[in-house]
């Protein structure tokens, strides 16, 4: 690509927002041209936003550290527009902007599960992206799915494919960085497990079946199989661990399961975005992994790391899922989201009013 897309970033301030603008920084495809966040922090400069102790700061250009941040509801010069506005905020705001002729790829949950709004993970479902077309806007959203749910829909991918799913059962054990900047939660976590997250639980139980639902190139058909699920915070700073249990369609031995997990190819290894890794999943053969300091980082962020591969007592399979929340289930997904509505022609569909 000879010339770098312009590209927005909202909620540029926030957990996700920051790793995002991480990400963009020498980005080969797309350059972070606009900064915006919320009404309190509109008007100062990006640099003042972000503190002395970022180390954004070092790694921005100044051109983008020295504009002032927008106000979702301010006018944006990009087409490409990234949110990682917090779900309380970003559902009215998404739509507007999709309506005055943005493509908007979301990190939030609040749009997820709309009929005509597809849920992305490209190695899976690209072809969910032809929603778009039904949406009767002269922009388009795009959306990404919870951070716990990028690790199950990716395990969960090659086991559907290679034998049928017809019924999972996850356990997880949930980052910090998850929460987001939450007051108190450092004090309430130490020494201490806490066994409720609020919403998580109904989207691991939700947004699979979206994921690997089927397009027929007329309507989406979701996955039928049901998803019991248990979420859990601890004291990790980075990285989700899902205990997972399959009921399969047809039998298979572990060792089956495991060629299927190693031969997954997703599609957006012919695409080739900058963002995808390869090996989308990696199999750990050690009983002691995966685990978060050791394994998050792998492929920068965007592996998916299984072990502890084998037969379940109650339904067929269990095994160890470890994703990286902030990169691979946030701001690399929701990237690697806009790279593949830049390939597929997306972007292209539509001109800002």
């Amino acid at each position: 690509m000879s010339e770098r897309i312009e590209v927005g970033l909202m909620g540029a301030t926030g957990t996700v927002g920051r790793q995002l603008a991480r990400l963009l920084a020498g980005h080969p495809w797309f350059k972070l041209a606009e900064v915006g966040a919320s009404p309190n922090s509109a008007g100062r400069s990006f640099r003042e936003a972000l503190g002395e102790v970022d180390d954004l700061a070092t790694i921005l250009d100044d051109e983008v550290l020295e504009s002032r941040l927008k106000d979702t509801g301010d006018e944006w010069s990009s087409t490409l527009l990234l949110s990682a506005l917090p779900s309380r905020h970003a559902g009215p705001v998404e739509i507007d902007l999709a309506r005055r002729g943005h493509v908007v790829v979301s990190n939030a949950s609040s749009h997820r599960m709309d009929p005509a709004v597809p849920l992305i993970i490209p190695e899976i479902n690209p072809d969910h992206l032809a929603l778009v077309e039904t949406q009767g806007w002269p922009g388009a959203l795009i959306t990404n799915p919870n951070c716990g749910v990028v690790g199950l829909a990716v395990a969960l991918a090659p086991l559907q494919r290679a034998f049928g799913v017809e019924m999972v059962s996850v356990v997880t054990l949930q980052a910090l960085s998850g929460a987001g900047r939450q007051d108190g939660l450092a004090d309430d976590i130490e020494d201490n497990v806490l066994p409720f997250i609020a919403g998580e639980e109904e989207k691991l139980s939700r947004e699979p079946q979206k994921i690997l639902g089927r397009w027929d190139g007329n309507a989406l058909e979701p996955a039928a199989f049901p998803i019991s699920a248990q979420t859990h915070r601890v004291g990790v700073k980075h990285g989700h661990l899902l205990a997972v249990s399959v009921m399969l369609g047809g039998a298979a031995s572990a060792d089956e399961v495991i060629e299927a997990f190693v031969g997954f190819r997703g599609a957006v290894i012919d695409e080739k975005l900058p963002s995808a890794s390869a090996p989308v999943i990696e199999v750990l053969d050690d009983d002691l992994r995966p685990q978060p300091r050791l394994d998050r980082e792998r492929g920068g962020g965007m592996t998916v790391s299984v072990g502890r591969v084998r037969p379940c007592e109650v339904f067929d399979v269990k095994f160890s899922v470890l994703v990286h929340n902030l990169i691979r289930g946030a701001a690399g997904a929701a990237l690697l989201n806009a790279e593949l509505c830049h390939v597929c022609g997306t972007t292209d569909r539509t001109r800002v009013r």
